[in-house]
């Protein structure tokens, strides 16, 4: 019951804290995006620059005549900053699902004052996603090594996978290859513990991350855990994280959403080789392109997270939900950049590939920075 307790309050915590970083985001967002909406009295000059008034708005500062001063509007003033946008979303939202591209040049070209400006949206959606993904939940069918199996052919797949090993295990202790024969006998006692883990009919994902938690440290004890950063400060940081991989998942976790603008950066170069023979084209609509389709593409992890929660099963679904990206990408670029089907065909290849290599690069920063902090 303690451990229950323990665990209950684990994740309470969890979602508590992705909830509060959900709402700082919001706030950050409307904030960046447009000035609060203020109700009151309408004062004849500005509460802010002392400037004469002959609006709602300040026409020196801008801030809004109106000021409130009640608790009920402070609330208002909270969900507004979240949810609302002023009704920007519901314009901005169908545009970036279904006219990407046309959200992208329209933008561009200087119709701002209707959409959410990307920048919000992007920090909105990305703290979405994370505070998704911080209590979903995966079915047991996930954790399974074969959920269509019956148990007798998964511990066959198992009793399979294992000879597979023991033969690079024998092969690796021929050729005198010691890191080699570590990581393989490492990864041969993780397959055992976690196997039989996940065999069980009532695992949990906690019960398998905890499991895969423990080997690693008892790996790690074992003197199993081969770590090689190249820097041999960095490898024993490593080691040590190692000793509480929750810890070191935790920071990973905190670092992936504070440090989620990295991608608009890591992106853009990307994109200017795709066009940098092409005259009028600059890095801002680029950063503008990037914040768009990366917000897409969050908004895909989130219906993913929720529908994975939910157990929807459905190959057209998910196949459909993996296609989304790559087909928004294609229409984004020919509507953003005003090129044609082949030039958006090939592109869209090439920036698919590229973004796997800066997510990977991502990755890695990540884990640098998890490991160094």
């Amino acid at each position: 019951m303690a451990l229950v307790g323990v665990r209950m309050s684990d994740t309470i915590e969890a979602v508590g804290e992705a909830a509060g970083a959900l709402a700082t985001a919001g706030l950050a967002a409307q904030a960046l995006d447009h000035p609060s909406p203020l109700h009151g009295a309408h004062p004849a000059t500005c509460a802010n620059c002392g400037a004469a008034l002959a609006g709602p708005f300040c026409a020196q500062c801008g801030q809004r005549a109106h000021l409130h001063r009640t608790v009920g509007a402070v609330f208002h003033e909270f969900l507004h900053g979240i949810t609302h946008f002023d009704g920007k979303a519901w314009k901005t939202l169908p545009m970036l699902l279904f006219r990407p591209g046309k959200l992208t040049r329209t933008y561009i070209e200087g119709h701002r004052a209707r959409y959410i400006a990307p920048v919000p949206l992007f920090l909105l959606v990305v703290f979405t996603m994370f505070f998704v993904l911080s209590f979903v939940k995966l079915p047991t069918d996930a954790m399974e090594i074969n959920a269509a199996a019956t148990p007798a052919q998964r511990s066959a797949q198992i009793k399979m996978e294992l000879s597979r090993i023991d033969a690079e295990i024998a092969a690796a202790a021929a050729a005198g290859k010691r890191d080699a024969l570590a990581r393989l006998k490492s990864t041969r006692a993780g397959l055992v513990s976690v196997a039989n883990v996940a065999a069980k009919p009532d695992a949990s994902a906690g019960d398998l991350m905890e499991r895969v938690g423990a080997e690693i440290v008892a790996a790690n004890e074992r003197g199993e855990a081969v770590v090689r950063f190249g820097d041999p400060e960095i490898d024993a940081k490593a080691k040590a994280a190692l000793q509480n991989p929750k810890l070191f998942l935790y920071k990973l976790q905190s670092k992936a959403y504070k440090l989620s603008f990295l991608l608009v950066p890591l992106s853009m170069p990307w994109l200017w080789l795709a066009f940098f023979w092409r005259r009028g084209i600059g890095m801002y609509d680029h950063a503008i392109f990037a914040l768009y389709s990366i917000s897409f593409t969050s908004l895909m992890f989130v219906i993913g997270s929720l529908a994975l929660t939910a157990g929807i099963a459905s190959g057209a679904f998910w196949s459909v939900l993996a296609l989304a990206p790559a087909v928004h990408m294609f229409a984004q670029l020919r509507g953003a950049y005003a090129i044609g089907w082949f030039g958006a065909a090939w592109r869209t290849l090439y920036l698919s590939v590229a973004a796997i290599l800066s997510l990977s690069v991502y990755l890695v920063i990540l884990i640098l920075l998890g490991v160094l902090d």
